[in-house]
């Protein structure tokens, strides 16, 4: 690349070799004939390309790493305000200013689009955050992050999604352009309410993190916008209904091969397990029923036992040492616990016992079966099975043997709310765990038959 003292009459008559696509003069104190003269730039670069246009670069270096600019084109600029223009990014980066950062051109902050806003928020707020808060951000407001399966399949391929994501629509709009009407045009898409409220709470956090962050100077346009009322339809359990989901998870019944018709009690349960095409059947609901097992006893949230590992319970003192908590947060602004402490009961162990001799080389209670080191997805196949037993209800969820559980213990037993949601890790207040005695309608009949016995009716 020629190095020669920059001119006009030079940037006039500067070419591009016909075997280059682009060529880059640097300005330096040697000129075309050979004088050496005063005022060259260091880092000033004049760039002409194939097709004659010409522009001048600065090059320079910023944290170890080396960058090239484009200042603009000859017909904009000439030498002495490109040198002029050099020496005010110079003394910028001897400041230890970037001279191309972003926020520092106020124009470009008017200029932002919804997807750039977008890009930076992901960048700096939301790629910290939950792979699950990603997930839901990604469908509701930025469809192009949402991320690729590991492996590919044509698992949903055929679900069309009745709306479009919030950056997909107004991806080239000024980010500072955007109303209130249009807000409300994204959220008449959602005819569901949870998909309403959580697609609005989304866009919101994003104006109000740009807004937070000076890029725009605006009203949150999602202000006006209200949040739908949601009415949640409870799934009611009967006492009969729980026995027999009890009597299912901790005495499971296997499908049993017909010859082993002659078989009585744990002998034909380990011939079930043990022989005929229906081993993984059984396999499958063996691990189930672990699964909600300890869910059971430990009224515990599916997502914590998912991500639960061996090294987390101490069978000799039966203890849990539960390191993935939704409700009560471990850490505080100074200082962070590792995880909090639970009591387990001794049938809790024993299922613990038998995913480890089930999966000796994880460290994943549930492992992924074609992935152990990844936690367990589903459980589909297994829980179609178990909805089609007898006394259970095609409703039923796991999530539900938390409340099931914590049912019984308030209705049965009498223990405190208080003990109850620290047990269970409810994020502080009690409402919650008494929403879940709710639905169980017979513990309470005796309260009705008490009060006719009083009226002498």
């Amino acid at each position: 690349m020629p190095k020669l003292f920059f001119t006009d009459d030079l940037v006039s008559i500067a070419d591009c070799p016909s075997e280059k696509d682009q060529e880059i003069y640097w300005d330096h104190p040697v000129g075309r004939d050979g004088r050496i003269r005063n005022g060259s730039v260091s880092g000033l670069g004049l760039r002409v390309t194939a097709l004659g246009h010409q522009s001048f670069v600065h090059a320079y270096q910023f944290n170890g790493k080396r960058y090239r600019k484009a200042l603009g084109s000859t017909i904009v600029l000439n030498v002495a305000s490109a040198r002029l223009l050099v020496g005010q990014r110079q003394r910028q980066l001897e400041a230890g200013e970037n001279p191309d950062f972003d926020d520092r051109d106020t124009r470009r902050a008017h200029l932002l689009t919804v997807r750039e806003a977008i890009d930076r928020y992901w960048e700096t707020h939301i790629q910290t955050l939950s792979a699950g808060y990603q997930t839901n951000f990604a469908m509701f407001v930025a469809g192009w992050h949402r991320k690729r399966p590991k492996t590919s399949s044509r698992r949903g391929h055929n679900i069309r999604k009745p709306y479009q994501d919030f950056g997909s629509i107004f991806a080239d709009r000024p980010f500072s352009s955007i109303k209130p009407l249009d807000v409300e045009r994204f959220q008449r898409q959602f005819a569901s309410g949870y998909s309403h409220n959580g697609a609005l709470m989304h866009v919101t956090a994003l104006f109000n993190w740009a807004i937070r962050m000076q890029l725009v100077d605006m009203r949150n346009p999602c202000s006006p916008i209200r949040a739908r009322k949601v009415v949640r339809r409870r799934r009611d359990y009967s006492t009969e209904q729980i026995r027999q989901i009890a009597a299912h998870i901790f005495c499971p019944v296997f499908e049993v091969p017909p010859d082993t018709a002659s078989l009585e009690g744990f002998a034909r349960r380990d011939m079930a397990l043990a022989k005929g095409n229906v081993t993984t059947a059984n396999d499958q609901t063996q691990e189930l029923c672990n699964f909600m097992g300890i869910l059971f006893l430990t009224m515990a949230r599916p997502s914590d036992l998912a991500k639960a590992e061996f090294d987390h319970f101490d069978l000799e003192k039966l203890v849990w040492h539960k390191h993935n908590t939704k409700g009560i947060k471990l850490s505080r602004s100074l200082y962070e616990y590792a995880y909090r402490s639970v009591p387990i009961h001794s049938r809790v162990a024993d299922m613990v016992e038998a995913q480890r001799l089930r999966w000796p080389e994880s460290k994943l209670l549930f492992p992924s079966h074609t992935d152990m080191t990844q936690p367990r997805d589903n459980f589909r196949k297994g829980l179609d099975r178990f909805k089609a037993l007898a006394g259970v209800p095609d409703y039923f969820q796991l999530y539900d043997l938390k409340r099931i559980a914590i049912s019984l213990m308030l209705t049965g037993q009498g223990v405190s709310h208080e003990a109850i949601s620290h047990y269970v890790d409810h994020k502080g207040n009690l409402e919650t765990t008494m929403i879940y005695d709710l639905g169980l309608v017979d513990p309470l009949r005796p309260v009705t038959e008490r009060l006719g016995v009083l009226l002498g009716i």
